[in-house]
């Protein structure tokens, strides 16, 4: 499973800046949720929006590496207001107002992309604004395209900029000029545009403009929100599954041993070859990142098959190289994923 995409240092550069933005929202709300005065509902809130820009960033990573990510049909409001949300935590910082102007009711567009742009814009609105001042964000329709305009309180472009401002320069001091190049090559591969507007105002002015697609249809997982994990592990989703882990990162395995066993499942961890060959019992699925036995990938599995002829291995991996032979047909979960992609690998599997 290869991709057919040879990237460029510009894309790289441009997914890390990207991975950034969405670090920075993160980082902002993971402060609010740890504050000592947060009420319980301002850590679920900010728990909510950690959530939603942590499946951001996993998306931008998957594209980064070739493998799928989500592309779904979003109503416009809804996702410029949910940028707009995520990013008043580092509004309030830098001593910002975020303004959220017009409307686009009957709009939608390819949700993940136009909030990848929008948090693009904003940020990089709010670096050239003076504290005190305000960042601008409107929606708007046409009967063909919608329309987002960002627009800020800062010096503005200056004129011989104008013609270059797309093309990877910066004036910022920090700033590498990576943003709004990539954030325009993004749109434009979608078949939408970015370009920079020439503003009444003193600051700049910049406009992503999207085909219109039908209306997103409101879905069972947007109005109900998902369960808590006690209501999960209530449901013993798994309950006694044998599942041997075969991971070298501490973090992943922790998740994953209290995840997969708060849903009934009896986990074995592994961490190398030597662990591997020891692991003891039958095990009904196996979940294995290919980085702990890559020395000896077709050994590791013979002796894994042995032990366990009827188990359903799952594959965890951020590569976009192929499988092993000795591995093919199982079950491929890429990297970065969330718990329930491996209950959901694990469940099938029984």
């Amino acid at each position: 499973m290869t991709s057919s995409k040879k990237w460029t240092e510009a894309d790289l550069a441009g997914a890390l800046h990207d991975v950034s933005n969405a670090l920075t929202v993160l980082l902002g709300w993971a402060e609010e949720a740890s504050a000592v005065d947060a009420s319980p509902e301002a850590i679920r809130y900010a728990l909510s929006v950690i959530a939603d820009e942590a499946r951001r960033a996993r998306n931008l990573a998957r594209r980064t590496i070739g493998g799928s990510a989500e592309m779904e049909s979003d109503a416009l409001d809804g996702v410029v207001d949910r940028v707009v949300s995520a990013l008043s935590v580092e509004a309030h910082k830098r001593g910002l107002r975020i303004e959220r102007q017009g409307k686009a009711p009957e709009a939608s567009a390819e949700g993940s992309a136009v909030a990848q742009i929008a948090v693009n814009l904003l940020l990089n609105a709010m670096a050239y604004s003076p504290r005190g001042g305000a960042v601008r964000i409107r929606t708007s329709e046409t009967e063909d395209d919608v329309s987002v305009d960002v627009e800020d309180d800062g010096p503005g472009v200056p004129a011989e900029r104008r013609d270059s401002i797309f093309e990877g320069d910066s004036t910022r001091v920090g700033g590498t000029g990576v943003g709004l190049r990539h954030a325009r090559d993004l749109a434009r591969s979608l078949g939408g545009d970015l370009m920079l507007l020439i503003s009444p105002r003193s600051g700049a002015s910049f406009r992503l403009t999207w085909p219109k697609i039908p209306p997103a249809p409101v879905s069972f997982a947007s109005v109900v929100p998902p369960p808590t994990l006690s209501v999960r592990a209530g449901s013993l989703l798994l309950g006694g599954t044998r599942v041997l882990v075969v991971e070298d990162d501490p973090a992943v395995t922790g998740l994953l041993e209290v995840a997969l066993e708060a849903r009934g499942a009896m986990v074995t961890l592994a961490s190398s070859v030597e662990e591997v060959f020891a692991a003891a019992g039958d095990q009904d699925a196996i979940l294995v990142d290919l980085s702990p036995i890559a020395g000896n990938v077709e050994q590791a599995v013979a002796m894994l098959r042995s032990k366990s002829p009827r188990a359903r291995f799952i594959v965890t991996t951020g590569s976009v190289d192929s499988v092993p032979d000795v591995l093919f047909g199982a079950r491929v979960v890429r990297k970065p994923f969330e718990v329930g992609e491996i209950v959901t690998a694990i469940a099938e599997a029984d």
